[in-house]
């Protein structure tokens, strides 16, 4: 039992050394200055003008190293691509060129009822992400679509309130550690989050045997702990020892 209570506080110091810290952001300039120089990419390249585009499936739409997937919650998939005048202008075009279209929370139209986009990273991991977005009101050419956006990542979400009628709204993030993948969520019922351009750093690789800076190597908290538990146990035995021989 007292090994355990030695080794107990050195386990949870070196977990703890061993974690990331999440930082998220809610302006494009904010964010930038956080990642530094970032590259960003959009969808002019899917659908242009009036078009649109359907990835409703599993495989959904992959670009520049990043997968797109769309669920409803009901085991089917909503992922669409649209030019800036598709439908209505006031919906699609805010100054931004072409979009990308996830799931809204629950949508009676469309048979939503648990909406998610996942947003998966290139190999490797990105250490910053973020999109430019708003919303679009299903059945509305207005452009009224606004929404609390919550973007999730290693279980930490950031939230963002798009803007009705014109404009973007921007939400991401900064990690210590690489990060693999996100998802995106909205709020109410038929609003669907619609991103037009992506922000990202890609983590870069340390070379063979050695840690980057500002990161521990993996398991060296807990090994520094467990070296000092038994250096503490075996002075422990030797004193039992000692009293052995004195008897």
């Amino acid at each position: 039992m007292q090994i355990w209570r030695l080794l107990l506080p050195c386990l949870i110091g070196g977990s703890s050394a061993l974690s990331g810290a999440t930082t998220f952001y809610t302006t494009l300039a904010s964010f930038t200055t956080a990642a530094g120089a970032p590259l960003t990419f959009g969808f002019n390249g899917l659908v242009s003008g009036g078009n649109a585009g359907n990835f409703n499936s599993a495989a959904g739409l992959s670009q520049n190293g990043f997968q797109f997937v769309g669920t409803n919650g009901s085991g089917g998939y909503y992922l669409g691509a649209e030019g800036p005048t598709y439908f209505s202008s006031a919906d699609y075009n805010r100054g931004t060129g072409s979009s990308i279209q996830g799931p809204a929370a629950t949508s009676s139209f469309y048979g939503i009822s648990n909406g998610k986009l996942t947003i998966t990273m290139p190999a490797g991991g990105v250490t910053a992400f973020g999109i430019q977005l708003w919303d679009v009101l299903a059945n509305d050419g207005s452009g009224a679509g606004t929404d609390s956006v919550h973007l999730t990542v290693n279980g930490a979400s950031g939230t963002v309130v798009t803007p009705a009628y014109s404009g973007t709204a921007f939400i991401g993030f900064t990690s210590s550690t690489p990060v693999t993948s996100v998802t995106l969520t909205g709020t109410a019922p038929e609003e669907f989050p619609t991103i037009s351009n992506i922000y990202y750093a890609v983590a870069a690789p340390a070379p063979s045997g050695v840690v980057p800076v500002g990161a521990p190597a993996v398991g060296t908290g807990v090994l520094a702990g467990l070296a000092l538990a038994m250096a503490a146990l075996g002075a422990h035995l030797l004193k039992g020892v000692r009293r052995q021989g004195a008897a």
